[in-house]
């Protein structure tokens, strides 16, 4: 038998944060002075993005992380984490997990408005175009292949995402709306336009929206609404031990009826 050699694996790298004795520090900056003069958005931030942000952006940044904090139960991400709470007490951790797992295209999805904006505006960069054609140009080729634009509608809110107009205000006042968010507005009047239904922007659009504008990328988007999320999972899953009641569903049997076994 042919002798076995070692791999030399490669050593690990990380620009996050440099960790040894006596030293923890977050993108350079040692966290003992972060804990001291930061805000929780802002060391979100730079531990993301690799610098801490502007005065406006972290103001921004905040109405991002308030913007999902909880949807009651009308969502299957508390639903979840309640369930899998009931049957675990003794800790919230399982709870908080499943209810993350819930995190996806039908329930946050900031990354797909993200990468609609990011594409369309490649588009409008590369061909000279205005905010105005591209929108036109995004809205039909997305009509003709029967797909829809992400982030619109919300069945409880069709006259519009509270939230969501929320988080533009604060945009807009911290001069975070540039030509991206403007290009989003524009593919969705015109999208509108074409299929002739009225289909706000909901909370989902809108963080994809402004989370490019501060210069995120979509994958990280997805952690950043789970962390929106985060306190309304722990508050109900929290809520959920305190009952000491197994969560089970009784449903509707709609298969064969009971039948014999033929039995030789």
């Amino acid at each position: 038998m042919a002798e076995e050699k070692a791999v030399q694996l490669p050593e690990w790298s990380t620009a996050v944060s440099d960790v040894g004795f006596n030293k923890i520090n977050i993108r350079g900056y040692p966290l003992v002075d972060l804990i001291k003069n930061a805000s929780f958005s802002e060391v979100v931030y730079l531990t993301i993005r690799g610098e801490l942000p502007s005065r406006n952006q972290a103001r921004v940044m905040d109405a991002v992380l308030c913007g999902i904090v909880d949807h009651g139960f009308f969502t299957p991400t508390s639903v979840a984490a309640r369930i899998i709470a009931s049957a675990t007490p003794e800790s919230i951790i399982a709870g908080i997990a499943g209810g993350l797992l819930t995190v996806g295209s039908l329930t946050v999805s900031p990354q797909d408005t993200a990468e609609l904006i990011l594409g369309a505006y490649e588009v409008m960069k590369s061909q000279g175009l205005s905010i105005e054609e591209t929108g036109k140009i995004v809205a039909r080729e997305m009509v003709d292949q029967k797909q829809k634009v992400p982030g619109l509608g919300h069945p409880l809110h069709p006259n519009g995402d509270p939230r969501a107009a929320a988080l533009k205000e604060v945009a807009k006042e911290n001069d975070i709306w540039g030509e991206k968010a403007q290009l989003y507005e524009e593919i969705h009047r015109s999208f509108l336009k074409l299929i002739k239904k009225s289909l706000p922007i909901n909370i989902d659009g809108m963080m994809g929206c402004v989370l490019t504008e501060l210069g995120f990328q979509p994958k990280e988007m997805a952690g950043i609404a789970a962390m929106s999320f985060l306190p309304g999972i722990i508050a109900h899953t929290v809520e959920e031990t305190q009952k000491l009641n197994l969560r089970v569903v009784f449903g509707t049997y709609t298969g064969a009826p009971e039948r014999k076994l033929a039995v030789d």
